[in-house]
């Protein structure tokens, strides 16, 4: 008789601790995130690398642009040194890029986020006969509009970043992060 008490209380306590948060995860696989970006050196800091020419996509069901056809423009977003902190770096600026669903003919919307992120370095691989360096750092990356008292907006992606040393590229892969308040 305890045997099915046990069942009938612990089978949906299981349940929930194991399907659910599974279904969570997997429902939000397609929701990403990739940036590539050339880098120049800043004039006045010299570890800083300003982002030039861009490459922006997302994933489907992407909240910041669903249909991944959005015009985007990054401003002073730069990769510089983490302030003190060894092996690290810090990606900040802002994403400037269209709001399809509020935009009307021919008065396009823009949102602004802030973006922000501290990535540790935690790789380094290196071709031994020309001497290229790929530097990996792995970090969150913060999508924030600033507004939190009036429409709180944050989304934060679980980022990896490619450096590639000699050729000032860098290459940002997230996916998002599944916060539970």
């Amino acid at each position: 008789m305890k045997f099915i008490y046990y069942l009938v209380y612990a089978l949906p306590i299981v349940m929930t601790l194991y399907i659910i948060p599974m279904s969570i995860s997997f429902s939000r696989t397609f929701d990403t995130i990739e940036i590539k970006a050339l880098l120049t050196k800043d004039d006045f800091i010299a570890t800083s690398l300003n982002f030039q020419k861009t490459t922006l996509t997302f994933g489907e069901e992407n909240k910041i642009c669903p249909d991944n056809n959005c015009f985007y423009e990054f401003e002073n977003t730069s990769f510089d040194d983490g302030f003190g902190a060894e092996n690290s770096k810090f990606l900040s600026g802002t994403l400037k890029i269209e709001d399809k669903t509020n935009s009307e003919d021919n008065f396009p919307v823009y949102k602004f986020y802030k973006l922000s992120g501290l990535f540790n370095l935690t790789n380094q691989k290196e071709n031994i006969t020309t001497g290229e360096k790929i530097l990996i750092y792995q970090g969150n990356l913060l999508f924030d509009t600033g507004n939190e008292m009036f429409t709180p907006s944050k989304l934060e992606y679980q980022s990896q970043i490619k450096l590639y040393d000699s050729q000032k590229k860098l290459e940002l892969i997230g996916t998002p992060l599944i916060i539970i308040h």
